[in-house]
């Protein structure tokens, strides 16, 4: 490329005026280029090559070291309260009280088993994080170390134990809305929510399209049929958080009615709203007070009152 005098003079009042101010040439390339000639015994290559800038050196940054890692706090994981500690933004469980707890009724084979289908890596606590556990009464006084899991793979292993061994039927409501929602954590699922069915926090309103399965809002955005992402790194879910990770299908009319429903469903989740009376397919409270029974115990009679469920 054949380098113009006009172009050389730009290039050289640029290294003159950049070295001198933090905003570079400014109009000082307009102003000069006229009143500069090029020199004739000037070089191509003394234009081309950039004038090396001074390094400034700055002070060192001092900051307070982190001992938050060492904090111990709680978490809900299955409905169980588990200790852990915030490391880099990231919930790490105590592993033995999530074994012992919830994953209690499987076997230490098939819990280490889904661990490699999955991916997941344990990670040893600090010796600060093991005392901290053993002086809340958490770990034996003996233990002589400690294995912490992230609360993002716990969800995953609790989810592949717990909700995708056994497929519990969703129940059925005449008439009821339905609409077809998805989610995209560790794998893209689909589903069809039902609102009439969610009546509490436990209630099962969503059927996974692939395998009919019935689950929860918060059991939903764990479920998956497919491992796509077992090797990607996963960081800073919780599954209470459902909301955010559930989705509408777009190709369905009342797409933001249907947004609606969902925020409605949060909303009862959270305790905002209160949740629906329970409904069976003839529409009526599911509910039903059985008639007092009279029990006779010596010259005392007393009325048991009972509630039950009508399946």
């Amino acid at each position: 490329m054949e380098v113009t005098p006009h172009l050389k003079t730009v290039l050289k009042n640029y290294q003159h005026s950049a070295t001198k101010s933090l905003h570079g040439p400014g109009l000082s390339l307009v102003n000069n280029v006229k009143c500069e000639a090029l020199s004739p015994d000037s070089k191509e290559d003394d234009f081309l090559q950039h004038t090396p800038l001074p390094i400034q050196q700055l002070p060192p940054i001092l900051t307070i070291a982190d001992t938050s890692c060492s904090e111990r706090t709680e978490t809900i994981l299955e409905g169980e309260n588990i200790s852990c500690f915030v490391v880099g933004g990231e919930k790490r469980l105590c592993l033995p009280q999530v074994l012992n707890s919830v994953l209690r009724d499987f076997l230490l084979s098939q819990i280490h088993q889904e661990c490699d289908q999955l991916q997941i890596y344990c990670s040893q606590c600090t010796p600060e994080q093991l005392n901290v556990l053993k002086s809340h009464g958490i770990l034996p006084s003996t233990a002589p170390t400690c294995g912490l899991i992230t609360k993002t793979d716990a969800e995953r292993l609790c989810s592949a134990l717990l909700h995708n061994q056994v497929t519990v039927p969703i129940p059925t409501i005449k008439g009821a809305l339905s609409f077809r929602i998805y989610h995209e954590c560790f794998g893209k699922c689909m589903g069809l929510c039902t609102p009439a069915l969610y009546t509490s926090k436990d209630a099962r309103c969503i059927e996974c399209l692939e395998c009919h399965g019935a689950y929860t809002p918060q059991q939903f955005v764990c479920h998956v049929h497919r491992n796509l992402e077992n090797r990607t790194v996963h960081w800073g879910f919780d599954s209470s958080l459902w909301r955010s990770y559930m989705y509408i299908c777009k190709d369905q009319i009342d797409h933001e009615q249907y947004t609606k429903y969902l925020d409605e469903m949060r909303d009862q989740y959270e305790g905002k709203i209160p949740f629906p009376t329970p409904v069976t397919d003839n529409g009526v409270n599911n509910l039903k007070r059985k008639q007092p029974d009279l029990v006779k115990g010596g010259a005392k009679a007393y009325l048991c009152f009972e509630w039950h469920a009508n399946v």
